[in-house]
């Protein structure tokens, strides 16, 4: 199956790249040329020339639009700056994004060209780039510096491939738990987040919530519900060991899965109003809103949802991070997503990628780690960022709960991908189920039956 995929991808970008000349390498990074025998052979720089490597990335946003993609444009310059006198670092920030950046690769592989490096973000190019030759393992460099590795954190282990290489790190990685109104909490009586020590913690502060007359929390047809359920997934190494086996599992009819379905169906679906309830997918976020307005106790989202804690009708002073409980008396699960991240061509010469890892090695160090929190830009896959110090170095509010919301992610008992990166396209088929889960139309055993039918179907 993956190998017909690789494929098909190839074909299709060979003839993209005959048919339209979607992104050319004149608007985002210089083509490298065609090179004869003897060019090949012959030294990549001139005597006396510094090496020359074009980085690519999607942060080409003005300030007033996001402020995020112009701290992120001061880091890559920074790192020009104190390498001028080793080597050329061209920056050019593509406006297509990165969505648009792997469009363009693919048009390129097509064409036997590939950029020096680009940051894909979660657009993942190495299967791709990979089978056609055109990206460098990663793993060696890693393999080699301590300090590196800890920098990549679980981008190390989610991104090794089959074959036992890295083609990918990031400087940024998807943590997700959720979010909590604590006013809300001890209006019903319940029992908080951080106290839980299993699920039926939740199960009886949903319950008591609900009594109070408090919705517990806003759900849709999609982004928040699936974390509820890859949350829920962590609960035991049973299910742990299914949910993680994701996109070579045979057939949903496992208990484990069965009783996250189940336990979807009575605990959560069936337990809020439909008002509370979007039938759209990840566009419907009225989730949010209702959480910021105060009107629900739990918001199912990532880390950087502190900054809609600013100012927010329910009080910034009441909103609170946690992460999932298990049924490990007091073990926590998170969810932590790496995505693809920089990729570098395999066409550099010795001097040219030795500098293209000095920047991802850079990009992932403690320092710049420590800045994309403090800065409120997202959460570093880097476990060796002091929480300690950043905690002490923030000063808004906003900032203070992205660190703490950062630091329980990465001191989860369980660090798990989310449900898209471990079901692949059976996480659209699963997410079309909750809306029968919730009026009662399916049960259990029809969702399983589905599920198993599109299995069938996809072989």
């Amino acid at each position: 199956m993956k190998k017909k995929l690789i494929s098909l991808l190839l074909c299709s970008a060979m003839a993209a790249s005959l048919v339209i000349g979607c992104g050319s390498k004149e608007e985002t990074v210089a083509e490298a040329p065609a090179e004869t025998e003897e060019e090949a052979e012959a030294p990549a720089e001139d005597a006396g020339e510094l090496p020359t490597i074009t980085f690519t990335h999607g942060y080409y946003h003005d300030e007033s639009e996001w402020p995020a993609a112009a701290e992120m444009r001061a880091i890559y310059q920074e790192f020009a700056d104190a390498h001028a006198d080793e080597f050329n670092f061209v920056i050019v920030a593509d406006e297509s994004g990165a969505e648009g950046i792997y469009n363009t690769a693919l048009n390129d592989l097509g064409a036997g060209s590939f950029y020096d490096i680009a940051d894909f973000g979660g657009w993942d190019i190495t299967p791709v780039a990979s089978a056609a030759g055109a990206i460098v393992d990663l793993k060696p460099y890693l393999d080699e510096d301590a300090a590196f590795k800890a920098g990549v954190g679980v981008c190390y282990d989610q991104n090794l491939t089959s074959d036992g290489a890295i083609y990918s790190v990031r400087e940024q990685i998807e943590g997700v738990g959720f979010w909590y109104n604590e006013a809300l909490f001890t209006k019903a009586g319940a029992k908080v987040p951080s106290e839980w020590s299993t699920w039926a913690d939740f199960d009886a502060a949903v319950d008591a919530l609900v009594a109070a007359g408090i919705t517990p929390f806003g759900l849709n047809a999609g982004w928040p519900t699936n974390i509820l359920l890859a949350g829920y997934s962590q609960r035991s190494e049973a299910s742990r060991a299914f949910y993680l086996d994701g996109k070579a599992v045979e057939s949903f009819d496992d208990e484990t899965f069965k009783e996250s379905i189940a336990f979807m169906q009575a605990n959560v679906l069936q337990k809020i109003d439909a008002a509370n309830f979007g039938p759209g997918g990840d566009s419907d976020e009225a989730y949010r809103s209702e959480f910021f307005a105060g009107n629900t106790a739990m918001l199912f989202n990532g880390v950087w949802d502190a900054g809609g804690s600013v100012d927010c009708a329910a009080g910034a002073e009441n909103i609170k991070p946690a992460v999932f409980p298990t049924d490990e008396a007091g073990k926590k699960a998170a969810l932590l997503s790496g995505g693809c991240g920089f990729v570098i061509g395999s066409h550099l010469d010795e001097a040219q990628t030795a500098a293209a890892v000095e920047f991802v090695k850079y990009m992932t160090s403690p320092e710049i780690a420590a800045r994309i929190i403090e800065k409120g830009i997202g959460m570093a896959p880097s476990t060796e960022v002091d929480y300690d110090a950043l905690a002490a170095a923030v000063t808004t509010d906003d900032a203070k709960l992205l660190v703490e919301a950062c630091r329980l992610c990465q001191n989860a008992d369980y660090q798990a991908l989310g449900l898209g990166n471990t079901f692949g396209d059976a996480e659209g088929e699963i997410q079309a189920k909750y809306a029968g889960l919730k009026d009662g139309s399916k049960s259990v055993d029809d969702v399983i039956a589905e599920l198993n039918d599109f299995l069938a179907a996809a072989e």
